[in-house]
Parts: C-alpha cells; sequence; structure tokens
C-alpha cells in the first residue's frame, strides 16, 4: 500500500516487523526481501515520486574540505533515491578489496567476496544486467601488469533488441511492485527526524515522523533500518548520538569518518589503430543499438597494485568514434601531429581514471551549527585525499598509456598535472558522486560503525543499509554491492534466531 504524508501524517498504530528509513535502491530491495519471507515492512520516504524544491532543500549542506559539488547535487531525496540520474554502470567489487593491507590502515572488511557471491543471480535480477563471468578479470598481455574487468550495465541486452530503455530506476520501475506488495506499507513525504530510545536497553522504539506542514507522527517496529544514503545515515547517527552519550556505533567517534568518494581526472582523448577495431568488429554497432555506454575498463592487477603501493583503480576507454584527434587534444606532441586519420589511426574516444580512496579518519562528515526546517543539524563534508589516493590514479594512467604504446594499438593522452606531479591543488580533480563510508563494517566499535550484519554496534535493533557501511571502497560503482548487501541484510533480519 502507498499512501501519503502530505496534509495528514497516515496512522502507524500497528507495529511492524522492520521499519526501513529511505525508498532507494538499498530500502526498497529490502522492503521487498523481507515482505516475501512475511514479514510486516513500513517504508518511510522524504521525498514524493519526482524530486521537489521542499525534500530537495534538505540535502543542502557546506563543504569543509577539498572543493566537490553542492552536496545536494550528486543526490536526489524522491522515491528510487539517486537511480533516478544513475548511469546504470554495474561492477562487482574484486575480491582483493575486502581483504586487509598491511600498508593501508583500516583496510579489510569484516565479511569476505564470497559472503556476498550467493546474493550475485539475484543482484543482477533486480537490476537487469545479465550475468557475470566467473572471471571478472583478465590479463591484457603476458607481463601481469594490467587486467581487463568486467563490465555490465543495467538494463542489459542482446545487441539486436533496440528498444529505447534506461536503467533501472528503482521509483519508476519498482511502483507498481510496491502498490501490489501487501504487507509493505510506503509513506511518501514522511520526514523521519528522529527516534526515541529506551534507556535501560538500547532499543529504538519507535520513529519521529514529520511532514512538510506541522504533522507529526510515531513509527513503530521492532527493527530499525537506516537506508539513507551515504551522508544522510552518517547525519542521523550524529544526531542519534549527540543525545544518548555515543552509545549507537560511536563508542571511538567512528561516526561520519572515513567517508569515500572515487576521485577521477579526465585524461581525453584516446585513440587507436584499425587492428584493435578489426578484433571485434561488432562492439561499437552492438553498444550503439543497445544505446548504453562502452567501455573498455583497464586495472592494474592485485599484484601490481601491492608492488608498487597502490590502491584500486581502472582507467576507462570510453566510446570510439571515426573522427580525428580534435587539435586542442594534440597539443604539442610532435609525434601524434605527424600522424594522419584514416592512415595511422581510424577511432578516437575518450578516458579518465577512477581510483579507491583510501580509509581516511579525517576525511569525515560532521554536523554544523546551521539547522534546517526541522531544527536538524546542516551536514558538513570535509572531504580529503592522500598522496596514496593520487598516486594510484597517477600509476594506473601510466600503465594504461604504456601498454597502448607497447600493443602498437594506440596512444592515450595523459593529463599534463598528472604527468609532472603537480600538487594536489593543481590537479583538475573530479568525482563520481558515489558516496561511501561514515558507517563503516567493522568487527569491533574500535575501527567502524556496524558490524558484519550491519547492525549497529551496542544497538540491539538499529541497523544500516546502502554504501555508508562500506569499510573500502574498491574501483567499482556501488550500486551492484549494494543491492547484494541489502539482499543479504534481509536474510539476516528474515532469520528469527538473529
Amino acid at each position: 500500500m502507498i499512501l501519503d504524508a502530505r496534509g495528514d501524517i497516515p496512522a502507524m498504530d500497528d507495529r511492524y516487523d522492520c521499519c526501513i528509513v529511505g525508498a532507494g535502491p538499498a530500502g526498497m530491495t529490502l522492503a521487498f526481501k523481507l515482505a516475501e519471507s512475511g514479514q510486516r515492512v513500513l517504508l518511510l520516504e522524504a521525498g514524493d515520486w519526482d524530486v521537489t524544491w521542499e525534500s530537495q532543500d534538505l540535502y543542502e549542506g557546506e563543504n569543509l574540505g577539498l572543493e566537490y559539488y553542492p552536496l545536494s547535487a550528486p543526490r536526489l531525496r524522491a522515491l528510487g533515491g539517486s537511480t533516478g540520474h544513475w548511469g546504470g554502470v554495474c561492477l562487482l567489487l574484486d575480491r582483493s578489496d575486502f581483504l586487509p593491507r598491511d600498508d593501508v590502515p583500516l583496510s579489510g572488511w569484516p565479511i569476505r567476496f564470497e559472503d556476498l557471491e550467493p546474493y550475485l543471480e539475484e543482484a543482477a535480477s533486480l537490476l537487469q544486467t545479465g550475468r557475470f563471468s566467473a572471471d571478472i578479470r583478465k590479463p591484457v598481455d603476458d607481463l601481469g601488469n594490467l587486467e581487463v574487468v568486467e563490465q555490465r550495465f543495467s538494463s542489459d541486452r542482446q545487441f539486436h533488441d533496440v528498444r529505447n530503455e534506461d536503467p533501472v530506476r528503482f521509483g519508476v520501475s519498482f511502483k507498481d511492485r510496491l502498490k501490489k506488495t501487501p504487507n509493505i506499507d510506503l509513506i511518501l513525504n514522511a520526514n523521519v527526524v528522529g527516534f526515541a530510545v529506551d534507556g535501560d536497553t538500547g532499543r529504538i522504539t519507535q520513529a519521529q515522523v514529520r511532514n512538510y506542514e506541522d504533522g507529526q507522527g510515531v513509527a513503530k517496529a521492532n527493527r530499525f533500518v537506516l537506508a539513507l544514503g551515504g551522508i544522510e545515515t552518517s547525519r542521523m547517527l550524529l544526531h542519534l548520538n549527540a543525545g544518548h552519550e555515543n552509545r549507537f556505533g560511536n563508542q571511538n567517534d567512528m561516526v561520519g569518518r572515513c567517508f569515500m568518494e572515487h576521485p577521477i581526472i579526465d585524461n581525453d582523448t584516446y585513440f587507436i589503430t584499425k587492428r584493435l577495431y578489426s578484433h571485434s568488429p561488432t562492439w561499437e554497432l552492438e553498444r550503439l543499438l543497445r544505446r548504453s555506454r562502452p567501455e573498455l575498463l583497464l586495472s592494474p592487477s592485485h599484484d601490481h597494485m601491492l608492488k608498487n603501493g597502490w590502491l584500486n583503480s581502472a582507467v576507462r576507454l570510453q566510446r570510439l568514434n571515426p573522427l580525428p584527434i580534435r587539435e586542442k587534444a594534440i597539443g604539442d606532441a610532435e609525434f601524434i601531429k605527424g600522424l594522419q586519420f584514416e592512415e595511422d589511426y581510424f577511432f578516437t574516444g575518450t578516458s579518465f581514471v577512477m581510483g579507491e580512496q583510501q580509509p581516511n579518519p579525517a576525511s569525515r562528515i560532521v554536523l554544523t551549527e546551521n539547522r534546517d526546517r526541522f531544527g536538524l543539524g546542516i551536514v558538513g563534508l570535509d572531504l580529503r585525499l592522500t598522496e596514496k589516493d593520487i598516486e594510484t590514479l597517477r600509476g594506473s594512467t601510466a600503465e594504461a598509456a604504456k601498454f597502448l604504446i607497447r600493443s602498437g594499438l594506440g596512444r592515450m593522452r595523459v593529463d599534463p598535472s598528472l604527468w609532472n606531479r603537480e600538487p594536489l591543488e593543481q590537479l583538475p580533480l573530479d568525482y563520481s558522486s558515489h558516496h561511501m563510508g561514515g558507517a563503516r563494517m567493522s568487527l569491533t566499535s574500535e575501527t567502524g560503525v556496524v558490524d558484519a550484519n550491519c547492525k549497529v554496534h551496542g544497538a540491539p535493533n538499529l541497523y544500516v543499509a546502502g554504501s555508508g557501511v562500506f569499510p573500502t571502497s574498491g574501483h567499482a560503482n556501488p550500486t551492484f554491492t549494494i543491492v547484494q548487501l541489502s539482499l543479504r541484510l534481509a536474510e539476516h533480519l528474515a532469520d528469527p534466531t538473529a
């Protein structure tokens, strides 16, 4: 059943098995799976069917660290969350992303790749990606320094299917399913502004709900799950802890810390010879027909990363077109100036490098002194990068450029500031809008906020879903892993002994 809190907040007198706060990919995946197990689920979404100014404005915040987007820009406060402007790229985290590294403090997950593997097929079905190969990495040559990483696209389909489909947008794609699922109550325009807590046990007893007028209500449930996104989940936990002596995952001041993005540097043009194109004659035609973004992902091998002290990363070689190199991209490169289109090279494209950000307690989400319309502290993002983050971008870019040269397949432009080791402030950094960390998964509260089952340390019945729990990020777009984790959490919450 779908209800709306605009005007009057619907009665929420019944006690639900689970109350999920946030109806993005994490919250909706979790709700559907719990409903399948027979649980009664209350799904609270602060936004409407589509983005509204009064809702989206509540995502405003302050950038306190590196230059970054306005905080309301990368996120959507509406049903389906940020899948509303998602590009549909799906990647798996590597097996090595889950393992600790001696040279990376706070690295390693309390779970492993194999713990998410059982949910791969169901996640692929929800996101309509098609099946991933058993081996998602393959060497590009005998050196073993560089590997091709498999990538899938949401709404992937065969090349002969020319329907114009967008990636799966949860608010649109699952609207009818929400209506038809009898044991899910979805309430739109329902802002959770706080929680009531049993002081003796630490159990959350109810969520306090507001609409955009003066309406107020409470939601009762046996368990509560925060699925608010990477920034808002930390914000809510910080508010909760401020009134309860840091008993909810913040015993060691870890809530909001180790916030991670995927930093990007755009390297602009690359070109290839006819040799490479002839190896895959239908590649571009297939992708054009499917109306998806073709990319070849080149990533340093795990051994090569460790040897050089790099984090995980990938250079993405994007769509190829039968066009000459733009004069601006040639610059002063005499060798490139001497090449003739349709003789020396045949196709050009653009490229960028996207890397992992080291878990860094100084990169964090905080509350500012300013307040929103509900009296809650406005969020501040103190984003910071380390030298290892930058060396990772530089190293993987160099490996991809060297591969094109030694194979004779082409050339790739490298941004001069990266090549010349300019200081961080001089690099043309961009970001992926992937918000990870802040409520990181850990064995104990000393290094994180939630346990291996996403239950908040010190809380009997409060959980977190979404990329906020990521201890490390790898280079993979997070949506596929978010869905896998939500399916795993649903299985845990459906277990009567949990």
